[in-house]
């Protein structure tokens, strides 16, 4: 497997991660959070992180959710096909930072971010030198 498709199997794992979060958003209504900083899953108390930190902008989680899987699938969509263009890494690093603000919790668009920034050192090194080499 070359490293390019390694980083996309990488890519759809952070955006089914940031999917995650958005049925436990719409599951909590049309209300309004109480802050920036909310929890996707309220109900996962066992958890370690006590269900699913996330970070959001939207005035509702319903609508939060609803945005977070679909910049979930668009990032899903967009590492698992188009990595590999001039500027795949960038995209999915700015597809990252718009999951992180609707609501896809914390770690996945971190993830992603981590994810971009390897698929443009690649797609840099491929293209300079034709080889990977960091």
């Amino acid at each position: 497997m070359n490293k390019t498709k390694a980083v996309a199997i990488l890519g759809v794992f952070a955006g089914l991660m940031g999917a995650s979060h958005g049925p436990g958003e719409i599951f909590q209504g049309n209300v309004a959070p109480k802050g920036v900083y909310i929890m996707a899953w309220p109900q996962l108390v066992s958890s370690p992180l006590a269900g699913e930190p996330a970070v959001t902008v939207i005035p509702s989680f319903m609508v939060a959710g609803i945005l977070t899987i679909i910049m979930a699938c668009l990032l899903i969509a967009w590492a698992g096909t188009c990595l590999e263009r001039k500027q795949g890494g960038l995209l999915l690093i700015l597809l990252s930072l718009a999951m992180l603000a609707v609501g896809g919790g914390v770690v996945p668009p971190l993830f992603g971010i981590f994810v971009g920034v390897s698929a443009t050192v690649i797609n840099y090194n491929v293209r300079k030198r034709g080889v990977f080499k960091v």
